[in-house]
């Protein structure tokens, strides 16, 4: 049984936690609770427990606090956290101390029974290999090259290690693979894929070796081309895929000879790192390829240069321009990956992003809500994807999906889409030059059209609308100035004018008549 400790200062949490969720039915036991973080150290030193799970906040020492004192030490233990507080900081700086989940209270029973389930598979992958590793003679090849590829202080020298290794004095090269997450009830799958590797890719071709999380090879002769390194994936593919596991594999570069090996190994495992911004199905190697991305307008017109990319999407998705779409989420993806490259936050960015759209299009089409109720967020699909191209293709499909839902009522032309949306979104910064390359079209024209079919231009419109709202709200008693920002005018002055030259008073002076 893998042992745990629930840290938490609720004593009705704490004891709904230990006797709620059938710990034993999942292969786990709880052996103690604590009510703050330095009780929970004194109980982790005493039990030893190899799965924690702690509040966020709590007197004394919160679950933050307690994270960094175990990782101090070093503790051999998976933690999960628990908040009643839905902050993303909280989330990023656990996360940042390598978490294995976070949950918001109240915990719900089926999200935490899936982190306990995939945690065991991890625990049992981790105990397999560390026991494949103890059972491993100390003069072993494999234990060897473990050292040629990660030298220790006071150990054999490369030129020693190559000798017993009889590896020939030529260049060559390392090839790094990592599993993913296996399902529940699979966990020798990770044994017969190593038996695989080592069978299929030891012996002519290099020196098969396991270093958890890693499993490699040292090749004979390194991968000359794409031809060789295509060859090698498939290779590769063909093994894993017997036991339809996830994986992703890197090559590190050649090496002139084999005592400079540990170079290419240290080169590959960085690659493995990057995998998550690499293209799917292939073997990593060289630098990271820049994301190619075609802008979406070309600045003709000067007051569209200072763009909203996310803004543009939402009105994409709204208005059924679905060629948009994946331009818009391609350029976003890339300002996202320029502003910090890493996988983590890139998530959490586009999370947010879909998340944020969903809900002000539901805000101003209640009748689509019944659609995502059927059709919930592929969030948890973008969280768990192992290529940022998995996580573009989730939400293009899912946005253009939720397009098509919205168009599909029969809205009429472009005109009459343009008017509903102003009639919804009056408040936001809409510019006419953003809705002309929505639709295609070119911005003259395009206002031309809406001058012959409403009788008004774009902005005389949008500003009536506005004025029409400002009404309604200086009726209800509000303040000028909290209407001018309800109704999309920034600056109070400006929206002064504007009600004084459509209604023929101030803003103050009709809201007085009232």
């Amino acid at each position: 049984m893998i042992k745990v400790l629930i840290v938490d200062d609720e004593p009705k949490l704490r004891e709904g936690l230990r006797t709620l969720i059938p710990w034993e039915e999942q292969g786990y036991t709880v052996v103690a609770t604590a009510a703050n973080g330095i009780e929970a150290l004194e109980k982790f030193h005493t039990f030893a427990p190899k799965l924690v799970i702690a509040d966020i906040r709590m007197p004394g020492m919160d679950g933050l606090e307690l994270i960094n004192e175990l990782r101090k030490e070093k503790a051999d233990c998976h933690i999960m956290i628990l908040s009643g507080y839905a902050d993303f900081e909280y989330a990023k700086k656990a996360i940042s101390l390598h978490i294995d989940g976070y949950l918001l209270k109240p915990v719900d029973e089926e999200e935490l029974l899936s982190y306990l389930q995939e945690l065991r598979v991890t625990i049992s992958r981790k105990e397999q290999l560390d026991r494949l590793h103890n059972a491993m003679p100390s003069g072993s090849s494999e234990t060897l090259l473990r050292e040629l590829l990660q030298p220790r202080e006071g150990g054999e020298s490369a030129d020693e290690i190559v000798d017993a290794l009889e590896l020939e004095e030529r260049s060559c090269e390392v090839v790094l693979l990592e599993l993913k997450h296996s399902a529940k009830g699979e966990e020798d799958k990770n044994e017969r894929v190593r038996q695989l590797l080592e069978r299929r890719l030891g012996g002519e071709q290099g020196l098969f070796f396991t270093m958890p999380p890693y499993m490699g090879i040292l090749l004979n002769r390194p991968l000359r081309d794409e031809a060789a390194r295509t060859a090698l994936w498939r290779q590769l593919k063909d093994i894993v895929s017997q036991e339809e596991i996830g994986f992703v594999a890197a090559a590190g570069g050649a090496v002139e000879r084999p005592q400079l090996a540990g170079v290419s190994f240290a080169a590959a495992r960085e690659r493995l790192g990057e995998a998550f911004f690499a293209r799917k199905d292939m073997l990593i190697y060289g630098e990271p390829e820049a994301r190619d991305v075609q802008p979406l307008r070309q600045g003709t017109d000067p007051e569209d240069q200072d763009r909203d990319a996310a803004m543009e999407l939402l009105l994409a998705v709204e208005t059924g321009s679905e060629e948009a779409i994946p331009v818009l989420i391609s350029e976003i993806i890339r300002q996202t990956v320029e502003a910090k490259r890493d996988e983590t936050v890139i998530k959490d960015s586009l999370i947010r992003l879909l998340s944020t759209t969903i809900a002000r299009l539901e805000a101003a089409n209640p009748d689509i809500r019944a659609w995502t109720d059927v059709n919930p967020s592929p969030a948890a699909d973008i969280f768990n994807s192992y290529y940022l191209t998995e996580v573009e293709d989730r939400l293009v499909e899912y946005l253009s999906k939720l397009s098509r839902q919205l168009s599909s009522g029969g809205r009429g032309d472009e005109i009459k889409r343009i008017t509903d949306l102003i009639q919804r979104r009056y408040n936001e910064n809409l510019k006419l030059g953003t809705l002309a390359e929505l639709f295609n079209y070119n911005s003259a024209y395009l206002g031309k059209m809406f001058k012959l079919q409403v009788g008004e231009h774009f902005n005389t419109y949008l500003d009536k609308v506005r004025i029409e709202k400002a009404k309604q709200f200086l009726a209800q008693g509000m303040k000028v100035y909290e209407v001018a920002e309800k109704v999309g005018y920034m600056n109070s002055d400006y929206f002064n004018a504007k009600f004084r030259k459509y209604v023929g008073v101030s803003p103050s002076a009709f809201r007085k008549e009232q």
